[in-house]
Formats: C-alpha cells, sequence, structure tokens
C-alpha cells in the first residue's frame, strides 16, 4: 500500500494517506515514453519481413495480367504495369532498409532506427496512395488498408507521431483524389462497370476484399498482442527476480545489522568504564580519543536501531501487530519525557497543549513516530529555542503536531525528506549525529495506518509537522476531554 506524496505550496509538503482523494491526492500524469532503441530495431527487422508479404502479393497481382480473361471474368479489368512497379519500389525500398537495420545492430546509433522507421511509413503510405489510386480511389475497400499503417504506427511511435501518421494518410489520400477530381490527373478503375443488380462477381470481390483487410487487422492485432503478453511475462520474471533478490539481501543485511548490534553495545560501555576511571586514570590524549570512540559508537548503535525499525516496518512476511485503543496524549506525553533530557542539555523548552484523542493503533508504532519527530525538534532548534507540541480530536479524526523554531528546511527540499538517508546540508552543518532514517520511519508508519502528515518549513524560521490520524470507529470517542499540563526537568508543559 503506497503514499501518494504531493508539493502543495513554496515551504510546505504533504505525505497524503493512502486512499486520500482530492487534487492534492492524484498523481500527475506521466509523459509517454518511447521505445527503447533495440526494441526500435528489432521492430524495423518485423516491419520489413511483413513487407515482402505485400510485394509477393503486388508481383502475382502484376503476373495476372498475362490471363487476361480470367481477370474479365473475375469482374477486372487489366491492370497494367503499375502492380510489378509498385513491388519494384518496396522490393528496392526493402532491401535498403534490411542493410540499414543490420548496420544498426552491429553499431546501435541513437535516433537512427526510429528514423528508419518513419521513411519506411513515408514510402509505404506514397506507394498505398498510388495503388489506391489505380483501383478506383474512393470507389473500393483499397483505402481502408490506410488502416494497418496507422494501427503499426500507434504501436511503434508515440501518441503524437502516431496522429501525424494519420494527417499524412489522410493528406495523401485526399490530395490523389482532388488530383483526379481537379482534371491534373487521370482517373484509374480496377472493376468492370456493371450494373450492380447482376455483378455478382462484383460483390464477391468485395466481400473477398473486406474479408482481407480484417484478416489482416486480426493478424496485426494478433501478433503484436502476442509481443505485448511475452513482453510482460519477460518482465514478470524479471521483477520476481528482483524481490527474490532484494528479499536475500534484506535477510543478509538484518542478519548483520542484528550481529552489528551487540558488538557496538559492548564497545559504548566499554568506553564508559575507561571514561569513568574504573581501570584507573588515562592520558588527557587517550580520552579525547576514547570520547570519541564512545560518540562513533553510540550514533552507530542508534542508527542500527534505526535501521531494525524501518526493516520491521517494511517487512511484509510478518503477522501486524494487534490495535490498541490509546490516549494521543498520553502517548505524545510519553515521547516529550523521553526527549526531556536531551532538550534540557541544550536549555530547549518544549511546550504542549495535550488534548484527550482517542484513537486505535499500534503504540509502538507512534511511539517511533513522535519520537523521532521530537527528536528531530530538538536536535535542529538552537539552544535557548522553544519546541511546541499540541494535539487533539478532530474531524474527521485526531490530530497532532511538532513545532520548532529551528534552522528549518528549503521549500525544494521538502519532496525528499522522507527519503532513507536523504540529509539536506544545512542538517549536516548543524547535527552530524543523525542517521537520516527517522524521517524515513515516520513514513513507513503513515503508510502503514492511514496517516497524513503534513510539513511547513522555511529556513531560519522553523518546521512544523502536522499529523492528521483515520477517524475513530463509531462508540470509541471517550466521552470527557480533558487537557493534561505537568512539569519536568528541562521543560515545561502547559494548556
Amino acid at each position: 500500500m503506497a503514499a501518494e506524496s504531493t508539493q502543495t505550496s513554496t515551504g510546505s509538503y504533504e505525505l497524503s494517506a493512502p486512499g486520500a482523494s482530492g487534487p492534492q491526492a492524484r498523481p500527475d500524469r506521466a509523459p509517454e515514453a518511447a521505445l527503447s532503441e533495440p526494441m526500435l530495431i528489432r521492430n524495423v527487422g518485423w516491419f520489413c519481413r511483413l513487407r515482402w508479404v505485400v510485394v509477393a502479393a503486388l508481383g502475382a497481382f502484376g503476373l495476372l495480367t498475362l490471363w487476361e480473361p480470367f481477370l474479365h471474368r473475375m469482374g477486372l479489368l487489366t491492370p497494367g504495369p503499375w502492380p510489378l512497379l509498385a513491388a519494384s519500389v518496396l522490393t528496392a525500398g526493402n532491401a535498403l532498409f534490411l542493410l540499414d537495420a543490420r548496420r544498426l545492430k552491429a553499431r546501435e546509433l541513437p535516433g537512427r532506427a526510429h528514423a528508419n522507421l518513419w521513411t519506411q511509413i513515408l514510402l509505404d503510405l506514397a506507394v498505398l496512395t498510388a495503388v489506391v489510386h489505380f483501383c478506383g480511389g474512393g470507389r473500393s475497400y483499397v483505402p481502408f488498408t490506410y488502416l494497418f499503417h496507422i494501427v503499426l504506427a500507434c504501436v511503434f511511435l508515440p501518441r503524437v507521431e502516431s496522429l501525424a501518421v494519420l494527417l499524412v494518410a489522410a493528406a495523401m489520400y485526399a490530395g490523389a483524389i482532388a488530383l483526379v477530381q481537379a482534371g491534373l490527373l487521370p482517373p484509374a478503375r480496377l472493376f468492370v462497370e456493371t450494373p450492380r443488380p447482376v455483378a455478382w462477381r462484383i460483390f464477391w470481390l468485395d466481400y473477398a476484399a473486406i474479408l482481407g483487410i480484417w484478416t489482416v487487422v486480426w493478424y496485426l492485432a494478433a501478433d503484436l498482442s502476442g509481443m505485448v503478453r511475452r513482453r510482460e511475462d519477460e518482465l514478470a520474471q524479471a521483477n520476481r527476480r528482483l524481490l527474490a533478490a532484494q528479499a536475500e539481501r534484506s535477510r543478509h543485511m538484518l542478519a548483520t545489522t542484528h550481529q552489528l548490534k551487540a558488538p557496538f553495545a559492548a564497545i559504548h560501555a566499554s568506553t564508559q568504564l575507561l571514561l569513568q576511571g574504573y581501570t584507573g586514570a588515562l592520558p588527557e590524549e587517550a580520552v579525547a580519543i576514547v570520547e570519541r570512540i564512545a560518540a562513533r559508537s553510540r550514533r552507530l548503535a542508534n542508527e542500527i536501531h534505526e535501521m531494525l525499525q524501518l526493516a520491521n516496518l517494511s517487512s511484509t512476511g510478518q503477522k501486524p501487530p494487534p490495535l490498541v485503543r490509546m490516549d494521543l496524549g498520553d502517548l505524545i506525553a510519553w515521547a516529550v519525557m523521553q526527549v526531556g533530557p536531551i532538550a534540557a542539555n541544550q536549555s530547549i523548552t518544549i511546550e504542549t497543549e495535550l488534548v484527550t484523542a482517542w484513537l486505535w493503533s499500534v503504540e509502538d508504532h507512534l511511539k517511533m513516530v513522535f519520537a523521532n519527530l521530537l527528536s528531530n525538534a530538538v536536535a535542529y532548534s538552537r539552544p535557548g529555542g522553544r519546541v511546541w507540541v499540541k494535539c487533539g480530536p478532530g474531524e474527521p479524526g485526531p490530530w497532532a503536531s511538532v513545532a520548532d523554531e529551528g534552522i528549518g528546511i528549503p521549500a525544494a527540499k521538502l519532496p525528499r525528506i522522507f527519503d532513507e538517508y536523504y540529509r539536506t546540508k544545512e542538517a549536516v552543518q548543524h547535527n552530524r549525529e543523525s542517521s537520516g532514517l527517522g524521517l524515513a520511519i515516520v513514513r513507513e508508519v503513515a503508510q502503514m495506518h492511514g496517516i497524513g502528515v503534513r510539513v511547513e518549513s522555511a529556513p531560519g524560521v522553523g518546521t512544523t509537522f502536522t499529523l492528521r490520524f483515520p477517524p475513530v470507529g463509531r462508540g470509541e470517542q471517550a466521552p470527557a476531554q480533558t487537557s493534561k499540563g505537568e512539569v519536568h526537568d528541562g521543560l515545561r508543559t502547559d494548556c
């Protein structure tokens, strides 16, 4: 279940809950992607092979001029040399196209296959227009064969270019008719003019032409759809292999992370013993080195802990934890108590306005969310700053907000702050201890529980995260609403 994200305005960004509706929940339509160069090269060869069938049909029809009585019995006039001439033009063009296709396979040139296809289509349309004219123009079913190239263009080319093929075909056909009507081109026909009531042969010829067009359209559609199905099957198999490789890599990463957790904890504990003098006094140079080791091991231990949290949240093989009914205000008060000592060390005041708001969720997941949001608010605030935490019931569901007056985030970088390991340049300069996984954890929990997250920020002004929770089921809202206010060391809470 993936969330949809939209940038709402300058200095704000919204991580919408799954299933959200409205303009902010609809992603922009992706531009139509063109076929890759290797696929276009394969289509060049396929197009050429199909043209040999047309060459054979035109050549066979041209040879029928040797049996004029047979043509007359079928209600056809002697076609003359145009079928063989059209077959010769297509044969010469096909030979050049195939030669160019072999060169493309040997040495891929960007855009060359695309130009080859366009040249083939233009040659075919020109020859087809001549064939349509000699077959009687609009008095036969031959103009419907333009559909073949229009269908193929829709498959091989982007939508705009396939529309261009349609317009070129329409222009060529209309131009040939206009030249005949203006007397600049002599009229031509293929069928003997016979009164329709007695021309049963003409009916069967028309029927055969219609059936032939249907058959060719069926063949094109069936062959192309088969290509698509084979391509989808290849992609599905590749996707399964990628998912299996990703799962295997995740298992190895989790196993390695679990193995590293204990050693780093032991290193950190040993450094504390050294710094506290349990092994005797250390020289000043040694104290500085041990302090750096302690700081680095603490940072790596925290990062390992967050990696495990994120991996557990992202895992699809585990049984979902049960939902419990809880007071959002009590849960946030717990998170404030956890962050309180860190805020006190930096002389940062945390002000709370927590109104009772009942909801159903996974307690540990929401603790991760608010612990990370509050830790970030404190970490990126300046000494002596303030952090505001609020929550309460709302429509359609409870809400909460965490605001600070810290360094802020540039508007252009807001869409990336929920990415794993992403940190802005300003954030790295202000706080080097962060792992870049805290907001990724917030994102995973929000997607899992349908929580809408909106962030508003401005550099030098501060950042505000607003969370909108799904509505509570009927009858689950507590009858009484209270507000909480407590005083803790290093922070002040009130209503």
